[in-house]
């Protein structure tokens, strides 16, 4: 299955957004008729241009992806008919101001720096992993390690969520994890022209996994800085931790994961883990199977 990664083909990346957001947001939300002969789901593309302060015919050139430009003052009226909160806003004015970024397959910081923050990671006293825009892995301290040993892959954690065979048992809470993994890659797509890299992820984790390919058109954005993650790790049994998500001034887009344990049975189990038996193996890539 292709699936594009937002920047490409049916009208480009900001004609996809409005539709699939049009259709999320309910008539009665604005206080207009939902009556029995509504034929589409969510908003028509008149009632949008109606509370956007727009004719339709412009609404219409925008979704089509004719007119892909609009001002900042049509932006800020399609965020409040299309309800979006602060990151999807941002998003929007992305797409519609056409931003730039850096291309490439791995959105670098600099081997000095990385290395810094590599040690940086080293020193600290809790779970904590750097990941990249794209969610890969680029380094992690040996609790981080520890967190997830026994989940193969592990080099993304968007291919750790939707391919590793134990992730659904390993991640307590897996639906809304997968639901916040797809909006935060797809807050992502929306920061520059078309990535080599992310259309590749994208192809590879729609291909195995119904529950992404679904989820990714459905253009929700999720940047959160903390959240409650539960796991059940196979050596220490039940984790409450609190994810903390710091973002790096000028580190093109890598962000610090760190987890705090959330409780004192967390921190004991983190402490027995810290001082365990090396990781479990990782097991050798095998044939994979599309996921529901």
């Amino acid at each position: 299955m292709k699936v594009s990664s937002g920047h490409s083909g049916d009208g480009g990346p900001l004609a996809s957004f409005l539709r699939a957001r049009r259709k999320q947001v309910r008539p009665e939300q604005h206080r207009l008729a939902s009556g029995a002969k509504r034929q589409v789901p969510g908003l028509r593309r008149d009632e949008v241009a109606f509370l956007t302060g727009i004719s339709t015919d412009y609404y219409v050139r925008l979704e089509q992806g004719r007119e892909r430009r609009p001002s900042r003052a049509v932006v800020d009226g399609l965020c409040e008919a299309l309800l979006l909160d602060i990151a999807a806003a941002r998003y929007l004015r992305e797409l519609a101001a056409g931003a730039a970024a850096t291309e490439g397959t791995d959105p670098g910081m600099g081997r000095e720096r990385r290395e810094a923050v590599h040690r940086l990671l080293g020193s600290v006293t809790v779970p904590a992993l750097l990941l990249n825009r794209w969610l890969d892995v680029v380094s992690s301290n040996t609790l981080g390690d520890l967190l997830h040993e026994g989940l193969e892959p592990r080099d993304n954690y968007a291919r750790m969520v939707f391919l590793a065979p134990g992730a659904r048992s390993f991640f307590t809470e897996w639906p809304e994890l997968a639901r916040c993994i797809v909006a935060a890659l797809r807050a992502q797509a929306g920061s520059g022209p078309e990535s080599a890299r992310l259309t590749e992820l994208v192809g590879e984790l729609a291909a195995y996994s119904d529950v992404f390919s679904s989820s990714w058109g459905e253009h929700r954005i999720y940047e959160k800085v903390m959240d409650r993650k539960l796991l059940r790790h196979p050596r220490v049994g039940p984790l409450a931790l609190d994810q903390h998500v710091l973002e790096l001034p000028g580190g093109e887009g890598h962000r610090i994961w760190a987890y705090h344990p959330a409780d004192g049975a967390t921190s004991d189990a983190l402490l027995r883990l810290g001082s365990s038996a090396p990781p479990l193996g990782r097991p050798g890539p095998g044939p994979m199977e599309r996921t529901e």
